[in-house]
């Protein structure tokens, strides 16, 4: 396992280049240039661009600094783990937030390789009162040759709340067309779609008998298999408060049902729909 936490001029004239090699192929959604405000033709000046190869090369993730981006000036393991994040056999991809923190990541899995891409954002208040989003100057890249998939996807969820039983896993269905609205936002597969789930009426969980009312995070993860006859896919959407983990059951245009679970049976469940889009014979 490898882990580099790069800045986005790293990260632009990395995703460049592995582009340059597969011209067809996509950058994960909010990754690319305009994703951290850069021009998508032309991200960086000259300098920039050559100080990003000089430090991706010091990384050990490039073998010398190029005179343009060839992709032929990255390291073996680097392209083939840049490659799965664009043509992956599996992706699976998270959107979440845990307080005033925004998360999304890209997990990609082939052949027992997994690598992902995850980018963090802190939600603040501008001098309007007006929530703004800050992005983080770093992109964290993963690359591992021994699995891992499952690992990667939970990092990116919220903290150890809702680890205690669960007496009750009964479904609920609640009736506020403002949470059917942030469940419909949340199944768009919009990249920003975490910073929706905070606005679920608290009135929804004191339904369930939840232990606190108060949203403390929440997590959306959307995975998918390329190479199949019939599709295969999985969604997944959870809310935190600081003693439950609650998840959307399901959602019609003026409902939604939820019910409580636990940290333990969101893994469990998430084990389940990855091994499913897996190779039988690989291990999580």
């Amino acid at each position: 396992m490898a882990r580099f936490r790069l800045d986005v001029a790293e990260w632009a004239v990395l995703l460049g280049a592995v582009l340059r090699r597969a011209p067809h192929a996509v950058a994960p959604s909010g990754f690319g240039p305009d994703a951290f405000g850069l021009d998508p033709e032309h991200p960086l000046t000259e300098g920039e661009r050559q100080r990003a190869w000089a430090a991706l090369h010091l990384r050990g993730l490039a073998t010398h600094v190029p005179a343009d981006d060839d992709v032929a000036a990255l390291t073996p393991s680097c392209l083939l783990g840049l490659l799965m994040l664009l043509e992956a056999d599996v992706r699976v991809d998270v959107s979440s937030w845990s307080h005033d923190v925004i998360v999304n990541q890209a997990v990609a899995w082939s052949a027992g390789r997994t690598a992902s891409v995850a980018r963090r954002r802190r939600q603040t208040l501008a001098d309007d009162g007006t929530a703004v989003l800050e992005q983080e100057p770093v992109v964290d890249v993963s690359l591992s040759a021994a699995g891992g998939l499952l690992t990667e996807v939970m990092r990116a969820l919220p903290g150890r709340s809702g680890t205690g039983p669960v007496l009750d896993r009964s479904p609920v269905r609640v009736g506020w067309p403002e949470s059917a609205a942030i469940a419909q936002a949340l199944r768009s597969g919009r990249e920003d779609v975490a910073t929706h789930l905070s606005g679920l009426p608290a009135s929804a969980l004191s339904v369930l008998g939840a232990v606190s009312s108060a949203l403390v995070g929440g997590a959306c993860v959307s995975a998918v298999r390329r190479h199949e006859v019939g599709p295969l896919g999985f969604h997944g959407v959870w809310l935190w408060t600081e003693s439950d983990v609650v998840e959307l059951v399901d959602a019609t245009s003026h409902a939604v049902t939820l019910r409580r679970t636990d940290l333990a049976r969101v893994r469990t469940r998430l084990l389940t729909a990855l091994t499913g889009l897996l190779h039988a014979e690989e291990v999580l």
